[in-house]
């Protein structure tokens, strides 16, 4: 008697659907990110050795 085989269809959903959801938490994590940066001030900014014009750029980069 021979295994059962899996057809390749349900194996290639679930990892669309696991990509899928590795994206979502991605983009929430980035947009509170951007969020908490955003909120902060050009000095507290500035303690972290960035400036203000440089919070979407760092976030891009982290992709």
């Amino acid at each position: 008697m021979t295994a059962p085989t899996h057809s390749p269809f349900p194996q290639r959903l679930m990892h669309a659907l696991r990509r899928w959801r590795r994206r979502m938490v991605e983009r929430r994590r980035r947009r509170s990110d951007s969020g908490y940066l955003a909120g902060m001030s050009d000095h507290e900014l500035r303690d972290l050795g960035i400036g203000r014009s440089e919070v979407q750029e760092l976030l891009d980069r982290h992709r």
